[in-house]
């Protein structure tokens, strides 16, 4: 099986160094390497904080699918591991920037000695972040980026490259010819944008292949399954379906067999669900990808602003390094004793994974 970027390689030493309290040395997953041009934090700035007893605020954006809810789930076991955390803030902006501004503020209000965002605009919650960042609270973005220099570090899978692999692999089933559908995520968040730019680089260079039809669907099962449906309604034509999520792709290939339509090339994601369809319909002569983004970003997020807040050395910016899932990797991938809300690559422990998702 290909590096895939998702084992898990962190681990939890407890030091008595330069304070009464016990202090966390932090490794990260080894899924993150260092992003191009990464330097270190200038941890001076924090150690008027380093006291060995923090609170930590995560600020999402919504809790609308289940790669969010898994998300949550890693996130909060994470910080259960770091004895330093006194108190662990989480906030729902429910897609609203105005919320999540005002969740942020709050978050200072209480003192947060750092911040882990995923933010819902680019643009929105710079004013806030920066504010934050001036003082001198640690400000990590997570998943989704924000125009501003004012962040400590930086945590994101490259998400232009999830489209462009996507797009690739959907070009070369395609022959370079054909109708498709696009099946987005959130509209104005950078996540789908760049995946989105990243898939259409890829089908500027195949004149021959067009966009028919074209739905947000929130990365949801349920809204994906209507967004498809649509589609499948609208057009009696479709090649192939680039989608942003394996939990839309998942409820795409059911809705092509409920209407007993051929199936076609379309990409997925790293998620239990869409394997489990993947596996059972390859003998149908079905074909996809699974580029990756993990669920354990906001984690490590919170773990790389305890090795802040710490002192110890830790990059501004981090990149997820992994590959696409391939029809190779299947059968070693799909797990049959979860069900299909989990998304590969966990680092839950495997009795709380079974709690959450076994079948």
């Amino acid at each position: 099986m290909r590096k895939t970027g998702l084992g898990i390689a962190f681990s939890v030493v407890f030091l008595a160094a330069g304070s009464a309290n016990a202090e966390t040395m932090v490794t990260l997953h080894e899924g993150l390497g260092p992003a191009d041009g990464a330097g270190y934090v200038d941890i001076s700035r924090y150690e008027e904080r380093r006291d060995g007893a923090y609170t930590v605020g995560f600020s999402n954006v919504f809790t609308g699918n289940s790669w969010v809810i898994q998300l949550l789930e890693e996130a909060a076991w994470r910080a259960s591991q770091f004895p330093e955390i006194e108190n662990y803030i989480v906030t729902d902006a429910n897609f609203d920037p105005a919320k999540q501004v005002a969740d942020v503020e709050d978050m200072l209000a209480k003192g947060v000695d750092a911040i882990i965002i995923n933010p819902t605009s680019p643009v929105a919650v710079v004013p806030v972040l920066e504010k934050a960042y001036d003082a001198g609270v640690v400000v990590v973005i997570v998943a989704a980026d924000a125009e501003t220099d004012k962040a400590t570090i930086r945590i994101l899978a490259d998400q232009v490259k999830f489209g462009r692999d996507g797009g690739a692999f959907l070009a070369e089933a395609m022959n370079g010819s054909g109708k498709i559908i696009s099946l987005r995520g959130i509209a104005g968040i950078t996540v789908d944008t760049d995946r989105w730019n990243g898939a259409n680089d890829v089908f500027a260079n195949y004149p021959d292949i067009e966009l028919v039809g074209e739905v947000y669907a929130q990365w949801a099962y349920d809204q994906g399954r209507q967004a498809c449906e649509s589609l499948a309604l609208a057009h009696p034509t479709i090649d192939g379906v680039w989608s942003s999520g394996g939990a839309m792709t998942q409820a795409c290939i059911e809705v092509f067999n409920e209407f007993g339509r051929d199936l076609v090339p379309m990409t997925g994601e790293a998620n239990n669900g869409f394997f489990r369809a993947w596996v059972e319909n390859r003998g149908k002569g079905f074909s996809s990808i699974a580029p990756q983004n993990p669920t354990w970003m906001v984690a490590e997020g919170i773990a790389a602003a305890v090795g802040v807040l710490n002192g110890q050395r830790i990059y501004t910016d981090y990149k997820v390094v992994a590959e696409p899932y391939t029809g190779d990797d299947l059968d070693e991938l799909f797990r049959p004793d979860l069900n299909d809300s989990y998304w590969g690559g966990s680092i839950l422990p495997e009795d709380r994974l079974r709690e959450l998702y076994g079948n």
